[in-house]
């Protein structure tokens, strides 16, 4: 989805009870996917890592995690704290598919945590049924605003947004192979259906370019349509498709991005490691995007989309084992610790591909350190950084961030702490 930041008030919002808590306290092992070789842990040990986690998964669903919306449905509320949701959502947005995305992913992942994990899981497939996009049910529709409707088309509301279906995709898989296919939904049908959309909706196949959505295909959006984001960079969500479907396609588009990762970072980032937040040009020439192509002044630099790219190729690295992955991070990661001095609170929140921060840039934002601290798990050269990014990562209120960079730092912790699974 588009993260942008923008200003504005949050009104008519549902009433909506939080969610009981239901997290067990004591440390369970998880069912995690052993790590590549090479990867490395926070120091404290896992019991430890493990309460964190569990902290503050109790806490982030408390806030976030509603029921609403009808009968047995369950979504993540990015209003829930009651700050503004930013990315060019509707000005009453109550939540959006990316993280929905999220929501799903985090709860199959903490089911041995959680004991209400998977009656949580059912009523966010309920809400997803709920909100098709408009071009194939098989997909999310991006936006939901107060009254339980999707967004207007001022906002494309009834449109789709890559990451969040693929997340979602993602959530079946794993939802199939940890409860199986005989209760509500049949999670395995869901997860191909969604498969099947994404690919003829969300990526052009001849380019094996993966777009930024549905709309970017089609209309007035088929100027977006050699465009891509570096959010999206799923690289082990892409594997497990393939894996699970036998489908080869998505192993070409995994290698195509690759691709165009090494082109642009070769070409314009050599030093920093740094992607930019669009990439235009595809499949040829792939490039920064130019100052106002879509969202604002720094599409093309590393800003609020860009920072989850850390974490998605870091997944990979993790779960995979690719080369590829750590080849990538590798700069990026060694140009963190030096520009920061090893102190994650100095790490900016836009910077040029260069390495020069934006100069109306903020510092210490939650979205940007709790990715970081995924991408320093590929290399022993980053134990000391990767327990300062914990350590920045595990302290900050909650109530000191909004819902992106609480959420992230969620996803983030399941990561950190060896509990992001496979299907």
């Amino acid at each position: 989805m588009f993260w942008t930041r923008w200003i504005g008030e949050i009104a008519g919002t549902v009433p909506q009870a939080a969610l009981a808590l239901c997290v067990t306290a004591s440390t369970v092992p998880a069912a995690s996917s052993p790590y590549a070789p090479g990867s490395i842990a926070p120091r404290p040990d896992q019991a430890t890592l493990d309460r964190a986690l569990t902290r503050f998964y109790g806490q982030w669903k408390s806030v976030y995690l509603r029921e609403g919306c009808g009968e047995g449905r369950v979504l993540v509320r990015t209003d829930g704290d009651g700050k503004p949701t930013y990315g060019g959502s509707a000005e009453t947005t109550i939540t959006v598919s990316e993280a929905h995305g999220y929501g799903m992913l985090a709860t199959v992942m903490m089911a041995d945590f959680d004991d209400d994990a998977h009656r949580l899981f059912d009523g966010m497939v309920r809400f997803f049924h709920d909100h098709p996009a408009r071009s194939d049910p098989g997909l999310m529709a991006w936006n939901q605003v107060a009254d339980c409707t999707d967004a207007g088309e001022d906002v494309r509301g009834t449109s789709s947004a890559t990451d969040g279906d693929l997340d979602i995709a993602y959530a079946m898989l794993l939802a199939e192979r940890r409860w199986g296919n005989d209760g509500t939904f049949h999670y395995g049908a869901e997860a191909r259906h969604m498969l099947a959309a994404i690919l003829a909706h969300e990526v052009d196949l001849p380019g094996n370019m993966l777009l930024i959505g549905d709309w970017a295909k089609t209309g007035d959006g088929a100027t977006y349509a050699a465009t891509t984001r570096s959010s999206d960079f799923m690289q082990s969500h892409f594997a497990a498709f393939a894996e699970r479907t036998g489908d080869r396609r998505w192993l070409d588009l995994r290698d195509a991005i690759y691709g165009v990762m090494a082109t642009v970072g070769e070409k314009y980032s050599p030093r920093t490691g740094l992607m930019p937040d669009f990439i235009v040009g595809l499949p040829d020439q792939p490039k920064p995007a130019p100052s106002g192509f879509l969202e604002g002044d720094y599409d093309g630099a590393y800003s609020w989309n860009a920072a989850r790219y850390p974490w998605r190729v870091g997944l990979d690295f993790l779960l995979t084992g690719d080369e590829r992955a750590h080849k990538a991070l590798r700069p990026l990661n060694a140009w963190a610790r030096q520009t920061t001095e090893g102190r994650p609170e100095r790490f900016a929140d836009t910077y040029r591909l260069n390495g020069k921060p934006a100069p109306d840039a903020g510092h210490d934002q939650m979205a940007f350190i709790s990715m970081l601290t995924v991408s320093a798990m590929i290399d022993s050269e980053n134990q000391d950084w990767l327990d300062a990014l914990w350590a920045a990562m595990e302290s900050r209120p909650l109530a000191e961030e909004d819902y992106f960079g609480n959420t992230l730092k969620l996803m983030a912790m399941i990561a950190v702490t060896g509990h992001w699974a496979k299907p």
